[in-house]
């Protein structure tokens, strides 16, 4: 999202991209500056390294004098933050791209932990000029938990560059599995506890018990070596592939079957964009927030009890149920009808979200006038 945001502004915005480490893998306009370069992440201590880069930004912000700063995750922010106010005579104004659920990961932390998360969150809220909230939810979440004023935040969805998307997805695979028949259950993303794809492991030993299949799952992280151990126990391992990273998943996602999203809370969702544009059928933990929104838009939640509700772009079950989640999955597998459906509206729905009309909406946020030059 930084990279299409900073790549469709205006070339009169004067853009400075600061990164948290040296690795760049999407295209930027303006300068690049790499904060952590150093090696800081070699530090013991987190609070040491996050000193040691709010001490680095306070001299960017010196040098490049930036009317406006835009944040796009929650270190960034905490940064920003820190050296905003430890510089009293700087004026700057600052932004934030809310891309996430932030109360939810209040119930993963503890004691103080979770009161020192809700204090630099609400601390972060309340210095920022302008909030760019992902969707609804999102910005409900923002006015319900941290009592931020509605009209400081802006509604901008993530998008997708449909045409980009389709021909990533042109491009050849050369694993045997996708050009094979059996039938391909697929989910991009990383391994971590919020995208939960230890249920899907689980629903898909189910469907597997019923009907041939495999699954591909895309992206690396912390989870993987526990989800392999549960491929093993589950029986299963030989057909589940851990693809890792890659830089094109259109090309998978394309020639897969069923996309399964069993998130246990996602903003948006961008990856379920991703695959409408591509025309892949969606089954999906109906999750706060992001699910609804962009399957059901328009619509209340969540899914009660054992129920599999068609909504217009895809199918959605009660998160955590994994036995329906498993039914939702072979419905799609052997509904060949329901598929092509979906997919041709998924492929309609997908075209809604362009990246740039999402540039132009953080332009005017970022501008906050009718000025055509700023830095950012």
């Amino acid at each position: 999202m930084m990279s299409d945001v900073s790549c469709r502004l205006p070339e009169s915005v004067n853009q400075t991209v600061v990164l948290l480490e040296n690795r760049v893998e999407y295209p930027y306009r303006g300068r690049l500056r790499i904060l952590g370069e150093n090696c800081l992440k070699r530090l013991p201590v987190k609070g040491l390294r996050l000193g040691l880069n709010v001490l680095r930004f306070r001299k960017m912000i010196r040098e490049v004098k930036p009317d406006v700063v835009l944040c796009f995750n929650h270190d960034a922010r905490a940064i920003n933050l820190l050296a905003k106010i430890s510089l009293p005579g700087v004026r700057y104004r600052t932004c934030i791209a809310a891309l996430g659920v932030a109360s939810q990961y209040e119930k993963y932390f503890a004691g103080s932990r979770n009161r020192l998360h809700r204090w630099l969150v609400l601390k972060i809220l309340g210095h920022a000029d302008g909030i760019m909230a992902i969707t609804e939810g999102v910005k409900e979440d923002l006015v319900a938990r941290f009592n931020v004023s509605p009209g400081k935040i802006h509604l901008i969805n993530g998008a997708v560059d449909f045409d980009k998307a389709v021909e990533l997805a042109s491009e050849n695979v050369d694993h045997p599995w996708f050009s094979q028949d059996t039938p391909i259950v697929v989910l991009p993303g990383r391994l971590v506890f919020e995208k939960n794809q230890a249920d899907l492991l689980k629903a898909f030993a189910r469907v597997r018990q019923q009907r041939p299949c495999r699954l591909a799952l895309i992206g690396n992280g912390a989870e993987q070596g526990a989800l392999q151990i549960l491929a093993e126990s589950l029986g299963v391992s030989k057909e589940v592939l851990f693809l890792g990273y890659q830089q094109n998943p259109f090309k998978y996602v394309a020639r897969s079957t069923v996309f399964a999203f069993p998130s246990l809370f996602e903003a948006q969702g961008l990856v379920l964009i991703e695959a409408m544009a591509v025309g892949c059928p969606i089954v999906a933990y109906d999750c706060p927030v992001g699910p609804r929104e962009m399957l059901a838009p328009g619509t209340r939640g969540p899914v009660r009890g054992d129920h599999i509700e068609e909504a217009p772009y895809g199918l959605l079950v009660r998160p955590g149920n994994v036995e329906i989640f498993a039914q939702a999955i072979l419905r799609l597998l052997e509904d060949s009808r329901l598929r092509d459906s979906y997919s041709r509206l998924g492929k309609e729905r997908a075209r809604h979200f362009d990246p740039q009309e999402m540039a132009d909406r953080y332009y005017r946020v970022l501008a906050g006038s009718d000025s055509q030059e700023f830095k950012i």
